[in-house]
């Protein structure tokens, strides 16, 4: 269910005004003892002596000089990863290596930290929960060390890494190096999907403020041309052979064996392939899928791989043995890797190179609906259901918000603050607000503050303003930043400005993005700019897109127009509409209206009415004017009301009287008393005395005095003098030498020849001031 949402304000470069949507699902770190060797940073392996199978890189085949790992070549990112490892070793700090599976990010990183800070101690936690011992155990010796956190969204979330810890590192200096697939690293970065779930997520959000502060260097799945030139001058046979055959993979991929299994494993289902085998690695697959950690019993394994063999064509594969199949899943291939990955007896774990791979297909296919309920079955504590609960939320199908309900449901009803607070979105998202309401109610007396947060919304909704502002105040307490931020939009939307800066300050303190965009808007408009591209800036790195627009913008009113480019591409890379019609914009007045032009069409496709006002004017200006009234028409009936005046001018120039009084009549019954004016002349002019004459009296009345000289000659031509001198007076006095004149007129039909003489002499006057 939908709150306040966000919001763009009117026309091509404006600033963005931001406000928030009821929040997300959300995961809680298992609680672990730590290995008792995280305590003694003494015994961590040094950088040079580590080897990177253990830092985690992928096996490729192994050859007689070693086990499976090929010589390093460099990558493009290498020289800013390794200063940034440097700078982060000066200073403390999180560097952060993002890529698909297979890509070479764990290699990448491990080669630059040997490269960097061989003579460092590795410390190599497993889970989030065993940080706090690594810290304390750093903090209580000398030992130079680099904290290895390689997938980075392990260690994420309550319990674990947060911006306190992370500062805490800083401050001891101590440099941290991770790695984290594309997926997961958009789970824990709500502002990509504002739609989703997660904006709200007490795991995703603590993640989104550690990501919020740290720029993650790109490792590209497919190799450069540079690359591949250093991978062809190598004497290693797997990367020549790699780099000659790796098609639209990348060479790491191909090394890896990722393609080769990932091919396999797609044309197995077949009668000439492994079609059981296929089976059971797609059973594993989607099981992964549903957030469910393996590894994955063989009875489970055995019975859903009976669906999948089924709608592949069940005994017209004429199928392999079951025991074939496991060995066809679980074979080594080119020495490296295997689609089913033993782990402990009659269990396996699936190479996470297949899960990322149906990901990142165009259309992936959902999640079976039988999948779901088998894999909550399974579940082995309150994380993994929580996990598999997040998952099936965000899946969003019958059986996976099923699923969600009956993993949440017994934890929220045992005193799960968190689970409640969930369980309310999930109804809140499927229209059930009376049940969101109370579970929200429940969390949040519970001392859950976004749930607090969210039960306002929902009040504030209903029209219960006065309890809802109770419940934000609880958030506000907790200091939880969303309801900061709302704060301090309800007091700028009062004109508060003051008031406002301070409780967005606050919020954008706590990692707030909104708030850091709102309070760039305020000090932007105080004509305070160096610091509000602070602002502007540190919600960009929480991919905040309204605030990269308006980074745009800020460069583009300055006239630099390739820095305004770039910041614009990079906002309509995160979906911002907005930044789409401001490059337009851009482009037209470079010199680029073909470009402009297809922009602006992709903006309208997407609901922007500035776009198909500024496409309106382009058509207009290259006389493409039937081109034109149809964009400005699209504008105007999504109700910009610039595009409707440029409209009824068009209509004004073509002789359509008709049709554009119909337009200034509706502005004019809003109350606008300019379009009132216009429409008792253009009514008069149609011959609808009386309609002009009550428009034109609504427009006078109010002070305007072009409207008080036409509501005079309307009924001086209707032998109306009496009126007509009152109008032609009002306008005299408004300083209006015409409207004089045609009093002075009437004056001497009349008689009254000494006034009329006084107001003749005054229209002289008038007209020669004015000149």
């Amino acid at each position: 269910m939908d709150s306040t949402r966000n919001e763009i304000y009117g026309g091509n470069q404006r600033s963005v005004v931001q406000a928030h949507d009821i929040g997300s699902v959300s995961i809680n770190e298992a609680t672990s003892s730590a290995p008792a060797h995280l305590t003694e940073p003494e015994l961590w392996p040094l950088a040079v002596e580590w080897d990177p199978l253990s830092a985690g890189a992928h096996r490729a085949r192994p050859s007689p000089a070693d086990q499976g790992v090929p010589p390093y070549i460099e990558r493009d990112v290498d020289g800013e990863l390794r200063e940034r490892l440097a700078a982060a070793n000066e200073r403390g700090g999180l560097v952060l290596v993002r890529g698909h599976s297979a890509a070479g990010k764990t290699r990448a990183a491990f080669e630059a930290m040997r490269a960097v800070l061989p003579e460092h101690r590795v410390a190599t936690p497993q889970i989030g929960t065993e940080l706090p011992v690594v810290l304390e155990a750093i903090g209580g010796v000398g030992v130079r060390c680099v904290l290895w956190l390689d997938g980075l969204e392990r260690f994420l979330g309550p319990g674990g890494l947060d911006t306190n810890m992370l500062t805490e590192f800083e401050r001891l200096r101590i440099p941290l190096l991770a790695t984290i697939r594309v997926k997961p690293y958009e789970i824990f970065t709500p502002a990509i999907s504002q739609e989703r779930f997660l904006a709200g997520d007490p795991a995703a959000q603590i993640g989104a403020r550690v990501l919020g502060r740290v720029e993650p260097l790109d490792l590209n799945r497919t190799w450069s041309e540079q690359e591949l030139r250093r991978a062809k001058a190598s004497k290693d046979e797997r990367i020549v052979d790699a780099v000659a055959h790796h098609g639209f993979h990348g060479v790491a991929e191909y090394l890896a064996a990722g393609p080769a299994i990932w091919s396999e494993w797609r044309r197995s289902n077949d009668v000439d392939g492994a079609p059981r085998g296929a089976a059971l690695v797609s059973a594993a697959v989607d099981l992964a899928r549903t957030g469910l950690a393996g590894p994955y019993s063989r009875d489970l394994l055995v019975e859903l791989h009976e669906h999948y063999l089924a709608a592949q064509g069940g005994a017209l594969l004429r199928p392999e043995p079951l025991a074939g199949a496991f060995v066809w899943a679980e074979r080594v291939r080119f020495g490296v890797t295997s689609p089913l990955l033993p782990s402990t007896e009659g269990h396996w774990h699936v190479f996470d190179y297949l899960v990322d791979g149906i990901e990142q297909l165009a259309q992936p296919q959902p999640v079976p609906e039988f999948v779901w309920p088998r894999a909550a079955e399974r579940v082995a504590d309150e994380y993994d259901a929580m996990n598999v609960a997040l998952h099936g939320a965000l899946a969003e199908s019958n059986a996976s918000c099923a699923t969600a309900e009956a993993l949440w449901r017994p934890l929220a009803d045992g005193g799960s603050a968190m689970a409640a607070y969930n369980l309310g979105i999930l109804c809140s998202a499927n229209d059930r607000p009376s049940e969101a309401r109370e579970l929200f109610r429940k969390s949040a007396e519970w001392g859950e503050p976004r749930a607090a947060y969210n039960l306002s919304l929902l009040l504030r909704e209903e029209g219960a303003d006065a309890e809802a502002d109770e419940w934000n105040q609880l958030a506000v307490d907790a200091d939880f930043p969303p309801a900061l931020f709302n704060v301090g939009l309800s007091l700028e939307e009062q004109g508060r400005i003051n008031e406002a800066e301070e409780w967005y300050r606050r919020g954008a303190d706590l990692g707030e993005h909104h708030a850091a965009t709102n309070l760039g808007n305020i000090l932007s408009k105080a004509g305070r700019t160096d610091e509000a591209q602070r602002w502007y800036r540190q919600a960009d790195m929480a991919n905040d897109a309204l605030a990269t627009t308006n980074i745009g913008a800020f460069h583009h009113q300055a006239g630099r127009v390739q820095l305004a480019e770039r910041w614009y591409q990079r906002a309509i890379a995160r979906g911002s509409v907005e930044a789409k019609t401001n490059l337009g914009v851009l482009l037209k007045e470079t010199g680029r209206p073909a470009e402009a032009e297809k922009l602006y069409r992709e903006a309208v496709d997407q609901g922007s009415s500035d776009a198909a006002f500024n496409l309106g004017g382009l058509c207009e200006k290259t006389g493409r004017y039937g081109d034109a009234e149809s964009w400005y028409r699209c504008a105007a009936d999504a109700g910009h009301d610039v595009a409707a005046w440029c409209l009824f001018r068009l209509y004004c120039d073509g002789d359509r009287l008709t049709e554009a009084v119909s337009i200034v009549m509706q502005f004019a019954d809003e109350g606008d008393r300019k379009a009132a004016a216009a429409a008792g002349e253009l009514l008069i002019d149609l011959g609808r005395l009386q309609e002009g004459i009550s428009y034109l009296t609504v427009a006078a009345e109010s002070g305007l005095s072009d409207a008080a000289f036409n509501l005079g000659v309307a009924f001086n031509n209707s032998a109306r003098p009496d009126e007509a001198k009152r109008w032609y007076r009002q306008a005299a006095e408004s300083g209006d030498a015409e409207a004089a004149a045609n009093l002075a007129d009437v004056l001497f039909r009349e008689g009254c020849v000494a006034s009329a003489i006084w107001w003749t002499r005054r229209s002289r006057i008038m007209r020669r001031e004015a000149e």
